[in-house]
């Protein structure tokens, strides 16, 4: 049986992707600090400061798929990716696929939360390992979160921070679970930065209308400004972690055109995708 190393394995991201692996056919270890049940997988309660625990439980995989926390401090990015990278050499692992979370522009932008992402690919890209970089646009799977289904379900409001006339496909978590298992075995992809979406062009009005046909009743779509975005977020995630998440929207309004720049076609083409109408359909509203 094949193996694969996730970090990240109970969060939302990582779990997700810890499953597309899992549901390959793949053993999934992972690492955590939390004594939790990981429905199977192998893994080992500790941090990635621990490199023989880490070099034990990234042994005899075919790669490391990368997704950081939810962290926007440079220094401690920095210092989780170079314990990934000496992690992955202690244990003769030579390829890592990392999930940024969000699109990477040619430069960075004076935000932290896609910043700190620039940081940790320009120290992987100096591992000398192979490293492929998965770009998702933005997560349908924000909508379904604690901060913003409530609103939805009792104002029949999408308010997103994100204008109308920033055209951009979304992406669900199962399908950047996909795209990382498809993306393993592809070395053409080795050294690249890949856009990854849903790529069914659904509309923010469409997956309104979608959600809306879901509770059956109508729901708009209201972009709203980051600054109000930060303040429906802080009951929810704190003053430090909305100020953040919101930072990472002004980002994305100054950098439209990084959700735009499609590649490696023939790739993407390749992978079997949920659609947004079932992503839409698997959540209960």
């Amino acid at each position: 049986m094949k193996k694969i190393f996730v970090t990240s394995a109970t969060g939302t991201q990582g779990g997700k992707i810890a499953n597309s692996f899992k549901n390959a056919g793949f053993k999934v270890s992972s690492i955590t600090r939390q004594d939790t049940d990981l429905g199977g997988y192998e893994f080992s309660v500790g941090d990635l400061s621990d490199t023989p625990k880490l070099a034990s439980l990234m042994k005899d995989s075919e790669a490391i798929v990368l997704t950081l926390p939810l962290i926007f401090d440079s220094e401690s990015v920095s210092e989780i990716t170079h314990q990934i990278i000496t992690g992955a050499k202690a244990a003769n692992v030579n390829k890592i696929i990392f999930n940024t979370s969000i699109p990477l522009g040619q430069s960075k932008t004076g935000y932290a939360a896609i910043d700190v992402k620039h940081d940790a690919l320009n120290i992987l890209k100096e591992s000398g390992l192979d490293i492929i970089t998965l770009m998702p646009t933005i997560y349908l799977d924000n909508l379904a979160s604690p901060f913003l289904l409530p609103i939805i379900k009792d104002n029949k409001i999408i308010p997103y921070p994100i204008p109308n006339d920033i055209d951009f496909e979304w992406i669900s978590q199962e399908n950047l679970g996909r795209y990382c298992v498809a993306a393993l075995e592809e070395e053409t992809l080795i050294g690249e930065k890949i856009l990854i979406t849903n790529r069914d062009r659904c509309s923010k009005n469409d997956i309104a209308k979608l959600i809306g046909n879901a509770q059956k009743t109508q729901i708009s779509y209201v972009p709203v400004s980051p600054d109000q975005f930060e303040q429906n977020l802080m009951p929810v995630l704190g003053e430090y972690v909305a100020r953040e998440i919101a930072n990472l929207y002004r980002g994305v309004n100054e950098n439209k055109n990084d959700f735009i720049n499609y590649s490696h076609e023939a790739f993407l083409n390749s992978v079997e995708l949920q659609t947004t109408a079932q992503w839409v359909n698997s959540i209960k509203w």
